[in-house]
């Protein structure tokens, strides 16, 4: 059983670690040992959250843990390449709840969160330290960049693409073959029936440029 440090004290810090006792408890000896969460707010440093203790910084965790996993539970995305480029060099497992359903042609990075009840269909191919959130479904052939991020619900269809850092709100949808540029983001809700640019918003009110 491998130690694992949860970074990010907050609601997706809870649901990975309920995934991983899910997965402890459906296998035929636990997979991991969650030691607790780091978190860089100062009110964090120190104590108990959802159960288990606070380690303070990630930098402090990673100098107290120097041989255990890590997985960065942090749903912003900028946020979450930011800690794991100051992370590099140690391991970071993949998290996928057993009730998700993963073609075995689908491939799956390090890194990378896929919750209860999500879909990545055949050859799709999930990016570095993605997140593909409960419920969501991911079609054939579609790929997804390093940090991108699939909200609760939300549907991509076969062959999209998402950009590094690119995000999909809850119950948005996209029509096959559309791509999703580098840091865009579809709307909770919104349909993206044709190409998202890089650096913008879509939403029900229309494609809008985010400023530089």
């Amino acid at each position: 059983m491998k130690d694992l440090v949860i970074v990010g004290a907050g609601g997706l810090g809870r649901e990975v670690a309920w995934s991983i006792e899910r997965i402890n408890a459906a296998a035929s000896a636990p997979r991991w040992r969650i030691v607790g969460f780091a978190d860089d707010a100062p009110d964090k440093e120190s104590g108990v959250f959802a159960g288990r203790p606070l380690l303070g910084s990630c930098a402090k965790a990673a100098r107290d843990w120097p041989d255990a996993d890590f997985f960065i539970a942090v749903g912003d995305n900028k946020t979450r390449q930011k800690i794991a480029s100051s992370l590099d060099g140690r391991a970071f497992p993949s998290i996928v709840d057993p009730a998700a359903d993963i073609a075995p042609t689908a491939s799956v990075s390090r890194g990378v969160f896929v919750g209860p009840r999500a879909v990545v269909s055949v050859d799709a191919k999930i990016g570095l330290f993605a997140i593909v959130n409960a419920r969501a479904g991911v079609g054939h052939d579609s790929c997804l960049g390093a940090f991108s991020q699939v909200c609760p619900g939300a549907s991509l269809s076969g062959a999209t693409t998402l950009g590094e850092c690119a995000f999909v709100g809850t119950n948005a949808c996209t029509l096959p073959g559309v791509s999703v540029g580098d840091d865009a983001k579809i709307a909770a809700g919104t349909s993206a029936y044709c190409n998202v640019p890089g650096g913008a918003t879509l939403s029900p009110f229309g494609t809008l440029k985010n400023p530089a």
